[in-house]
């Protein structure tokens, strides 16, 4: 058979738009149709399922107490908060991250950083999860936790807060959230048993980033800047 011309354009068409949609859906998630939506201050919150406005508001109001008490923070930045179900659109967005509760997507200055979300291992309502690492990780915890990744980064230039050590980045990120994955009896116990899961490697960061600011009399700046 024959293929004219006209197929041939429309195919390629098709083609161009089945690679181009999932790239440009990564860097603007909304593009993926997420039917709920709400203002809260500067955030915009997209979910999968319908949202509390009420509860909501009173969640970002306790991250950004939490955010607050960092000396980094800028209030009038605006954050897009993503709500997924932890199913197609969290692989897309995420890229195949192993991460199992959320990232930070950084946007040019034109959009706010975009968060997303794993809605099936955080809690919101508090809850318990079915896994039992996310049991004591509220969404508050995981929101200021990524506002900060994002405050380093504008504090530090991306370049410089991608060469951050673990402990430093992900510890400070932990220690302004003023949360952890683990409680201190978990972490003895999973130490005591051999574990080598990541939630150890946040734990101890968190506490290493602890004592660092305790010896340095709270200096948030050398503490990001000294080797």
């Amino acid at each position: 058979m024959k293929i004219g011309p006209t197929l041939v354009r429309r195919a390629s068409w098709l083609v161009a738009l089945l690679v181009a949609y999932p790239s440009a859906s990564v860097a603007m998630p909304q593009m993926l149709f997420f039917p709920y939506q709400v203002q809260v201050g500067a955030t915009r919150v997209y979910a999968e399922a319908p949202i509390d406005r009420a509860a909501m508001a009173r969640t970002l109001a306790r991250a950004d107490a939490r955010v607050a008490t960092s000396p980094l923070d800028d209030h009038r930045v605006g954050t897009r908060l993503f709500l997924t179900g932890g199913g197609w659109r969290w692989n897309l967005l995420t890229l195949g991250s192993n991460t199992g509760l959320a990232l930070t997507r950084p946007m040019s200055d034109l959009l706010a950083d975009a968060v997303i979300v794993n809605r099936r291992a955080v809690s919101i309502d508090g809850r318990a999860q079915d896994d039992a690492t996310a049991n004591r990780r509220r969404l508050s915890s995981v929101v200021a936790h990524e506002r900060t990744h994002m405050l380093v980064r504008r504090h530090l230039g991306w370049v410089r807060a991608l060469t951050l050590p673990f402990w430093k980045s992900e510890g400070y990120a932990d220690y302004v959230a003023g949360d952890s994955t683990l409680s201190a009896e978990q972490a003895e116990q999973w130490r005591a048993a051999g574990s080598t899961h990541i939630a150890l490697a946040y734990y101890d960061a968190r506490r290493r980033v602890t004592a660092a600011l305790a010896a340095n009399g709270g200096d948030v700046g050398k503490l990001l800047n000294e080797p």
